[in-house]
């Protein structure tokens, strides 16, 4: 489930529940969406804590060159309808 702001998925034309293309130039994945108020425009967000949504795909696997944490935190991504 991708969670997106109300003006977001006005401009694609979606409601919760519908379905959209996350893609990155790493990957692309389809998800269902939730909107909500809880993301600003501009942001989505998505768990990447489970196999059955591989959210990481879309990310970059490199890591802090400090801490050792990988980049899954953060990507730059475009929706479209999945239509």
């Amino acid at each position: 489930m991708a969670e997106i702001n109300p003006v977001q998925a006005a401009e694609l034309g979606v409601k919760t529940g519908d379905e959209v293309a996350v893609v990155s130039r790493r990957g692309r994945l389809v998800t269902r969406v939730q909107v909500t108020d809880r993301v600003p425009p501009g942001i989505m967000f998505m768990t990447y804590h489970y196999k059955e949504a591989p959210v990481n795909i879309l990310t970059n696997a490199v890591f802090d060159p400090i801490s050792k944490t990988a980049e899954y935190k953060v990507a730059a991504v475009r929706l479209e309808p999945a239509s």
